[in-house]
């Protein structure tokens, strides 16, 4: 497994139980894994029971965090998707792709996971530059750190700094995400022999950790320890070797009490890159030594080749003979390989933004050809796909059909003249839209015929209808035209085990017809 202290930004909620999903996830963020997993089970139930989904989303989102660091990566993927289902605004399900694409990139499944990156980048296009689109982007990087598409992980860990000034916590997670993936960029480029560009990713590792070291910094927020680790580094890298040292050897310490062997692989690559300036080479290539055995202990076996090459360098100026310098040119070689199966990844991801477009543009396609154009809801064509995935996938949702006719629509017409019908047909598909929730359907299947699928239960349905009806009945018709009124017919179902989409119909069918000899203006469910 390979924890990290580049950790996933959670998104901000309003639920009135946030304080439980903010704990849940400042436990996970600290490396206290089995107890941020014990209470995430526990308060998930609970948010839930008490109806909070907002929160219970966010524990989820911290359920799959969790498991992905201990290496569960076959729950976590479970756990990812029921989080992409119960995703609702496309940041969010742009964020659990992202999540999603992080386990299953870990897994190896690297053309699965560069498609969902590929369509959570899509999907982040056309959303706001707001906090939340931010927090996705973090996601992002996460999965594009470890496919090794750093380009793509640094574009993504960039955030608006008048956003992050209001929360410093956030900026510290998004400021380590990046210098984490830069150190890594900077090493990989400097053992392909790209020096001047690995200086560069190196003196912005020092930039974005340096502030974070200052003394009046806040140290409960900033995370000391990985700031000392990653700062330790680069300035090694860039030959401050005396700070350093000491910045090391506090991390060293600091990492392992806390248990996060994977993060003080850093300190002790600083550490022994300190050893080796001062020709303790013995001493360098222990500390290397332990920084490879524990990204071997973390299944991390894309990290053991950086500090194999920096332990052939040590062995090439502690023994300098064709021996040794083979060695470093064996690693290199290596290097080389590995960069350029890295370039292949990046010309995936192009690949898999071209399959994600292609895919909108065909579903575009498609809902176009399902819409109906006077009033923007799903056609009968849209309708009738609704009714075969009831009739295939029956039983595995609660969902009510209401049927909606208007009342004596044909005096509208004759009596007023068809544009002013064709009005009332877009102001009522209107207020179906506006009074649906995100996961409703709404559609126009005939001339004044509407149906709305609600995934719900029979009395949030009804009170639903009921509230439509309202709203129609309410409306002001007098600015379509003077003496106007309109009312609806409305007919309620609920779908039943074993019960087909033609039954489905059949029984809210029957419920308009009794509500219509009933005398009109009213529902029957």
């Amino acid at each position: 497994m390979e924890s990290s202290s580049a950790l996933p930004v959670p998104v901000s909620h309003a639920g009135p139980l946030v304080a439980m999903g903010n704990f849940t996830h400042m436990l996970y963020a600290q490396g206290r894994y089995d107890e941020a997993l014990d209470r995430a089970e526990q308060d998930e139930w609970v948010a839930a029971a008490l109806g909070d989904r907002d929160t219970a989303r966010v524990i989820l989102q911290t359920r799959v965090y969790v498991l992905t660091e201990l290496g569960r990566y076959a729950e976590a993927e479970t756990l990812g998707r029921e989080l992409l289902r119960r995703a609702v605004s496309r940041a969010a399900r742009a964020k659990a792709s992202a999540d999603l694409a992080d386990v299953l990139v870990r897994m190896g499944r690297l053309e699965e996971g560069l498609h969902l990156i590929a369509w959570a980048m899509a999907a982040l296009e056309a959303c706001p530059r707001d906090w939340r689109y931010f927090s996705s982007m973090s996601s992002v990087a996460e999965p594009a750190r470890w496919a090794e598409l750093y380009e793509l992980a640094e574009q993504a860990s960039v955030a608006d700094r008048r956003l992050l000034d209001t929360d410093r916590n956030r900026r510290v997670i998004l400021d380590t995400q990046r210098a984490e993936s830069l150190l890594e960029w900077g090493l990989r480029l400097e053992h392909v022999g790209r020096l001047e560009e690995a200086g560069v990713r190196y003196r912005d590792v020092i930039a974005l950790t340096r502030p974070w070291d200052a003394p009046d910094a806040e140290a409960e927020l900033s995370d000391q320890a990985m700031v000392h680790a990653l700062l330790a580094c680069a300035l090694a890298k860039t030959g401050a070797f005396d700070e350093a040292r000491g910045k090391a050897v506090q991390a060293i310490e600091a990492l392992h009490a806390t248990g996060r062997r994977f993060d003080a692989r850093l300190a002790h690559l600083a550490y022994g890159l300190a050893l080796r300036s001062t020709g303790e080479y013995a001493e360098a290539a222990r500390e290397l030594t332990a920084a490879e055995q524990l990204c071997a202990l973390a299944g991390a076996p894309r990290h053991r080749l950086i500090f194999q090459f920096e332990l052939g360098l040590v062995a090439a100026e502690a023994s300098p003979s064709p021996a040794t310098a083979n060695l470093v040119s064996a690693l290199r070689a290596h290097a080389e390989q590995l960069w350029r199966l890295r370039l292949d990844r990046v010309a995936m991801l192009r690949q898999a933004r071209r399959r994600v477009q292609l895919e909108a543009d065909h579903a575009s396609a498609d809902a176009a050809a399902q819409t109906d154009p006077l009033t923007g809801l799903a056609n009968r064509r849209g309708f009738d796909r609704w009714m075969e995935e009831v009739s295939t996938e029956q039983g595995a949702e609660q969902m009510c059909l209401l049927l909606v006719d208007l009342d004596n629509f044909k005096q509208v017409n004759d009596g007023f003249s068809h544009a002013v019908g064709d009005t009332v047909l877009r102001e009522v598909g209107h207020i179906l839209r506006t009074e649906c929730r995100a996961c409703d359907l709404p559609a126009r299947f005939g001339g004044d015929e509407f149906g709305v699928f609600l995934a719900t239960d029979m009395a949030t349905a009804t009170r639903i209808a009921a509230r439509m009806r309202t709203v129609i009945r309410e409306f002001d018709w007098h600015k379509v035209a003077l003496g106007l009124r309109v009312t609806v017919s409305m007919g309620l179902a609920s779908l039943l085990p074993g019960m087909t989409g033609d039954e489905l119909f059949a029984a809210a069918d029957g419920q308009l017809y009794a509500a219509k000899r009933a005398g009109r203006d009213r529902l029957a469910a």
